[in-house]
């Protein structure tokens, strides 16, 4: 994990007339296949869930922990939009709580898909070593355990949210870039970084 922002440099030097077509080109492909990643994806997770959720009442282990997949799917998705017109303006527009909320989110929804990754390949190895001890594990018990992974996930997020803004700079022609970027000094980034 890196210190990254969400704005694209100022542009690069243009060198003649090719290199303004050359980065056009780049950020319309860019931007395209970005969207097709968010129709794709939220298709495909939004057919999860319905799927998912009109079989609820036959609902293992599994099925709870692909829904917490698909719902971390959608909220990272949802994003994209929001990166793709960045992209393209060249600038940000979303204000510094937009730039708290979709850094965070970023975080937020890595950490539930992996938590939620870890618990399901739990489950599985204790199938497989205590099956009669896996059955007697309550519905409600997994659904507590899915709610722990997200909270987990949020906790972890907050230093982010917190130390993540929307900064400014004059370009050379007078304007003003907005960008959203960490904030962290250095040394606070890399102990945070290191817990994670």
């Amino acid at each position: 994990m890196n210190n990254r922002s969400l704005t694209p440099n100022a542009g690069p030097a243009r060198l003649g007339g090719g290199s303004v077509d050359h980065e056009l080109i780049i950020t319309s492909t860019f931007g395209t296949l970005l969207s097709v990643v968010y129709i794709i994806g939220v298709s495909g997770n939004v057919y999860t869930l319905v799927v998912m959720c009109h079989s609820i009442r036959f609902a293992t282990s599994m099925y709870i922990s692909i829904i917490n997949l698909a719902l971390a799917d959608l909220l990272y998705l949802s994003t994209i939009p929001f990166v793709v017109s960045t992209y393209f303006l060249k600038d940000w527009y979303f204000g510094d709580v937009g730039c708290r909320i979709l850094l965070s989110l970023d975080l937020l929804t890595m950490h539930a898909s992996i938590f939620t990754l870890t618990v399901m390949c739990t489950e599985r190895y204790l199938a497989v070593t205590q099956p009669l001890d896996t059955v007697r594990r309550s519905k409600s018990y997994r659904k507590a355990l899915a709610w722990g992974v997200w909270l987990l996930s949020l906790v972890l997020t907050v230093p982010m949210m917190i130390m993540v803004a929307q900064t400014s700079k004059k370009l050379p022609d007078g304007g003003v870039k907005r960008m959203c970027a960490p904030t962290w000094a250095p040394r606070a980034y890399k102990v945070y970084v290191t817990v994670l």
